[in-house]
C-alpha cells in the first residue's frame, strides 16, 4: 500500500514537472507573440498619428486654398486597413474585444476554462483560414500588379501588411487556447 502511495506521488510530481516545462514553453511563446503584437500596435499608433496630420492638411488645403491633397481618401482607406489589422492582436491580448459572458460566468471554473479553450481553438482555426486566404489574395494582387487608383501605389504592400497583422492576431488565439487548457489541467 505504501509503495502505491509513493508511486502515485512520484507520478504526480513528474506530471507537475511536465506541466511546468510546458508552461515555460507557453510563457516564452507568449512573450514572442506579445512583443510582435505590441510592435505592430505601436506602428498602428504612428500611422494613426500621421493620418491625423494628413487629414488636417487636406481639410486646410481644401477650405482655405481650394487645393486638396491628391490621394487623401485613398491613403486614409489603406492606412485604416493597416491600423485595424495591426491592432487586432494587441486588443486580443488585453481582452479589449467585446465578450458576452453572462451565461458562462455562472458555470464552474473548469467548465469556463474549457469553453474558453475550445472557443479560442475555433477562433484560431477560423483566423488561420482567413490568414491563408489573405496570403493567397496577396499573391493575386502581386502577380496582377494591381495599383491604387489615384497615387498608383502597389496594393500588394498593404495587403502584405494586413496579412502580417492577421498572422500575429492568429498567434494570440494559440496562446489563449494553451493558457485555457493549462488552467483546466491545473485545477
Amino acid at each position: 500500500m505504501e509503495q502505491e502511495v509513493r508511486k502515485d506521488l512520484s507520478l504526480r510530481a513528474s506530471a507537475l514537472d511536465e506541466v511546468s516545462a510546458f508552461e515555460k514553453v507557453i510563457n516564452q511563446f507568449e512573450k514572442v507573440v506579445s512583443t510582435l503584437n505590441n510592435v505592430l500596435h505601436k506602428i498602428s499608433s504612428i500611422i494613426l498619428f500621421l493620418l491625423m496630420f494628413l487629414t488636417t492638411a487636406d481639410v486646410v488645403g481644401r477650405y482655405f486654398f481650394n487645393k486638396p491633397i491628391t490621394g487623401t481618401y485613398e491613403l486614409t482607406g489603406l492606412a485604416l486597413a493597416m491600423i485595424i489589422f495591426f491592432s487586432l492582436g494587441s486588443a486580443q491580448i488585453k481582452k479589449d474585444h467585446i465578450e458576452i459572458d453572462f451565461l458562462t460566468n455562472m458555470m464552474p471554473t473548469k467548465v469556463q476554462h474549457t469553453l474558453s479553450g475550445l472557443t479560442s481553438l475555433l477562433l484560431f482555426i477560423l483566423m488561420s483560414l482567413t490568414t491563408w486566404q489573405l496570403f493567397e489574395y496577396t499573391k493575386r494582387v502581386y502577380f496582377g500588379n494591381e495599383l491604387s487608383g489615384d497615387l498608383g501605389l502597389p496594393l500588394y504592400l498593404f495587403v502584405t501588411f494586413a496579412t502580417a497583422g492577421a498572422v500575429c492576431f492568429t498567434l494570440t488565439f494559440i496562446v489563449d487556447t494553451l493558457r485555457s487548457f493549462l488552467r483546466v489541467v491545473k485545477k
